[in-house]
């Protein structure tokens, strides 16, 4: 198989499992989203280490676990939690550099993205245009880089500012 064939392959992988999510059956449905979802959480385009992913995996679930834990009528138990969890987060930032930090922000940006792409269109029946529109938006969000999720979040910073 030559790195063509890995090319088309790659990506047809998401272009089957959205056009899977167009059949019938709830159980299709589900698994279609589970296969479009892996086959778009691949790579940004840059190779990392093993140790790297490692070191990216855990900042992920760590700015998780600090976002989880962060809430204002929590008690002194909790807070404490939420207080080692963020040590732990900066700890991991400074061992990890800023190329890890950006990578971990942008998985998980694009992780809630493709939930919320997902949950849009799973509410009714699609059609042949929603098939295509949700494969536009799942392709645009995963070839997304950091700067493009920056301007995105000023963006929203700006409109939520401008309503409130």
């Amino acid at each position: 198989m030559s790195e063509h064939d890995d090319a088309q392959a790659a990506e047809a992988a998401p272009r089957k499992a959205v056009e899977q999510l167009g059949g019938d059956g709830a159980g299709a449905d589900g698994q279609a989203a589970q296969e479009a979802v892996r086959a778009l959480s691949g790579g940004t385009g840059q190779e990392w280490t093993p140790e790297q992913e490692g070191q990216i995996r855990a900042l992920v679930e760590q700015i998780r676990r600090v976002r989880k834990l962060n809430r204002p009528d929590a008690g002194w138990w909790h807070r404490k939690r939420d207080w080692r969890a963020r040590e732990r987060l900066v700890d991991l930032m400074m061992t990890g550099g800023p190329e890890l930090v950006s990578e971990a922000e942008l998985r998980l940006w694009k992780s809630h993205a493709m939930v919320e792409v997902l949950l849009e269109f799973a509410g009714n029946a699609m059609k042949q245009d929603d098939t295509a529109k949700m494969l536009t938006r799942m392709e645009t969000l995963h070839t997304a880089p950091y700067e493009g999720w920056q301007q995105a979040r000023k963006a929203r910073a700006d409109e939520q500012a401008a309503a409130g």
